[in-house]
């Protein structure tokens, strides 16, 4: 399978594994260090932390695959 994704932090072909995207995804948003931005931007006004009803970045430890796919608007691909 391969997911679809030219965001923040995705390779030049935008086709990533699986394993790849989840890496991306842990590296660019769960394990990102988001006092700084929160200092400048409250979180209930960032965009980036605004998703159904969860509370990043805490909740991001919690996201499945769907929910990274959905979070970050890639598809998947044939």
């Amino acid at each position: 399978m391969k997911i679809l994704y030219t965001g923040i932090g995705s390779n030049e072909s935008g086709e990533h594994t699986e394993k790849e995207f989840l890496k991306i995804m842990r590296k660019e948003f769960t394990h990102k260090t988001w006092r700084f931005e929160l200092k400048e931007i409250p979180r209930e006004n960032h965009y980036q932390l605004r998703f159904k009803d969860w509370v990043l970045p805490d909740d991001f430890i919690f996201f499945t695959l769907s929910d990274w796919i959905e979070y970050s608007g890639a598809e998947i691909g044939v």
